[in-house]
């Protein structure tokens, strides 16, 4: 099988419906901020775990914001964390919708 790349800003924009992306954003804007009020070095890292959900072409994607914001006195930190379930498709695309669906998956 050959290896196609996942559309990452897609990627991201679907962990967590989204909040994600927002979280990060503010985050970084706020880490900016005190780095440059404060003429100290500020942090923000990753994590993004991935996991098989049993037998199935789905993982979930345990993902975190992990940041240190510099204040006047030190610094002040935060860790955020959430997961998503996703599917794996053709080449190892990580997508949150299956490649192909059903109506009848989704009637009532």
């Amino acid at each position: 099988m050959s290896q196609k790349p996942t559309d990452v800003s897609n990627f991201m924009g679907d962990l967590n419906a989204g909040i994600f992306e927002k979280q990060l954003g503010a985050v970084l804007s706020d880490v900016a901020s005190g780095v440059v009020m404060n003429s100290k070095q500020g942090e923000v890292t990753i994590k993004l775990k991935i996991k098989q959900i049993s037998d199935t072409q789905q993982v979930n994607i345990s993902h975190s914001i992990d940041y240190k914001t510099p204040t006047t006195k030190g610094h002040r930190t935060e860790l955020t964390e959430g997961a998503t379930p996703m599917h794996v498709l053709k080449g190892g695309v990580i997508s949150l919708m299956p490649e192909r669906t059903n109506v009848a998956d989704y009637a009532d």
